[in-house]
């Protein structure tokens, strides 16, 4: 089947979806395009019978959707993805109108959704293991979970998505999620109910995670909003994979290669306007390269240019919505009451007519510090001095965070210890701090629990079953 538009799906209207069916609502809510401040499209907000209407379906349709095969559930999957990529100018677009990122940044995000889709049409059947004993046999199985509720972010609204429908439908369960034109693709492909859209303002998370009939919640998000889901999610015992804040550290080492490194550095902590739950927040330089780092660094901040997305040579876009944005100014303002040198950029965010903040750096603050202490998720990052490496990573690891850190060196033997000791769930060595759909993503301390993507991110939509058989009685 060559990719194709099976039927003409609209990106000018939203809607809920319940058992294949659109639903609008008497009430609306509407993002704003972070460019210019203005309005974006209405979308309908879920009422409460909305809700248990979609979980009554979701429920009726894993008790069928759990007993295909995975083979037969891959062949989907592939079919999903054709005619997923026959719109992806459409997609495009919208993830442009939406968050604002450049259309290089927003077909990146596109494309990184395809390699999702390849990466679980590829993958076999996760097996258990079978133990036999002298008085019986053992067979490990792993079977689906059961329905699913995924809570995405804003950043990447279409991969923190497709990162949770993709495992989930694949390992047989069903899933309610929040972007209506891909439920609407997939509807054209699965059986009505397997996934569903419900959007809505802040009832409707609390409301899908204390659900009785609702057995696992995806969230990516906030530590707080995480602590809630949490704490909410553990009145009905349900399962949880949360990703969380990160304030990853990255360490560069007095071998390493200063152009290189610096590039790196830039591009991990400014990319997507730092609004990557990865992105290099904390930047530890040896003392000896200090100066020249800082500069070339600089130096490297100042190309990336900063505009809407119908500039040319446009690198990154503004922050994508007004709370982040007033959040990230009150980094600037602290930073500038404390007295801390600025090497690029200042305490003041210039008004304009969208929520834009351009690439800032500060040299060698604190380590107490308000912008070293927490994350901003924002353009703007410390430059911290070391002259020990171990006190170094003392330094990166002394935060309740644990998403993600990288190293930039040439030593392997050093490279290797450092990237051991550093206490994050994942390490990237000379290379930018972004996840990667084969390798296990999670946090550790409070940047989350629980695996998304690899093997691993599969079966956590997956329960464990020990079947015992005795071969005596």
């Amino acid at each position: 089947m060559s990719p194709s538009k099976l039927e003409t799906i609209s990106f000018d209207t939203f809607a809920n979806i319940v058992n294949g069916q659109s639903r609008s609502s008497k009430t609306t809510y509407h993002g704003v395009d972070p460019t210019t401040k203005q309005p974006n499209w209405e979308a309908p907000v879920a009422s409460a019978e909305d809700v248990e209407d979609a979980v009554a379906a979701v429920n009726k349709a894993f008790e069928q959707w759990k007993t295909t095969t995975w083979e037969f559930r891959s062949a989907r999957m592939v079919r999903f993805k054709e005619i997923f990529e026959a719109y992806k100018s459409e997609m495009v677009d919208l993830l442009i109108k939406e968050t604002g990122k450049p259309p290089a940044g927003a077909t990146i995000e596109f494309d990184s959704c395809l390699a999702v889709f390849d990466w679980h049409i590829k993958m076999e059947e996760p097996q258990g293991e079978v133990i036999d004993t002298p008085e019986k046999r053992v067979v490990n199985r792993f079977v689906p979970l059961g329905v699913v509720a995924a809570i995405c972010p804003w950043n990447f609204p279409l991969i923190h998505a497709m990162g949770k429908v993709l495992p989930a439908v694949l390992m047989g369960n069903t899933i309610i999620v929040h972007i209506s034109q891909v439920v609407e693709l997939a509807n054209q492909i699965f059986p009505p109910g397997v996934i569903q859209v419900l959007g809505g303002d802040e009832k409707l998370g609390p409301a899908l995670v204390e659900h009785p009939r609702i057995h696992k919640i995806a969230c990516t998000g906030s530590t707080a909003t995480g602590k809630k889901v949490l704490a909410a999610a553990a009145k009905t015992v349900k399962r949880c994979t949360l990703e969380m804040s990160g304030n990853d550290a990255s360490i560069v080492l007095p071998d390493a290669d200063i152009g290189e490194a610096a590039q790196k550095v830039a591009l991990g902590a400014f990319i997507n306007t730092s609004q990557v739950c990865t992105a290099t927040k904390r930047i530890y330089v040896h003392s000896s390269i200090y100066d020249i780092f800082l500069a070339v660094l600089v130096q490297i901040a100042q190309s990336l240019k900063v505009g809407a997305p119908d500039e040319e040579g446009v690198v990154l876009g503004p922050v994508q919505n007004e709370m982040q944005y007033e959040r990230v100014k009150h980094f600037f303002r602290d930073s500038q009451a404390a007295g801390y040198k600025f090497a690029l950029g200042s305490g003041d965010v210039a008004d304009s007519k969208g929520f834009y903040v351009h690439p800032t750096i500060i040299d060698n603050p604190p380590d107490e510090s308000l912008i070293v202490q927490e994350e901003p998720y924002g353009p703007i990052v410390p430059v911290l001095k070391y002259d020990d490496l171990e006190d170094a990573i003392r330094r990166a690891n002394d935060t309740k965070s644990g998403l993600g850190a990288s190293v930039h060196g040439k030593d392997p033997e050093v490279l290797a210890h450092v990237a051991e000791r550093l206490e994050a769930g994942s390490v990237w060595i000379n290379g930018l701090p972004f996840p990667s759909v084969e390798a296990h993503f999670g946090g550790w301390k409070e940047s989350g629990m629980g695996t998304e993507f690899g093997r691993n991110g599969v079966l956590a939509y997956a329960n464990t079953k020990a079947i015992h058989t005795f071969t005596s009685i």
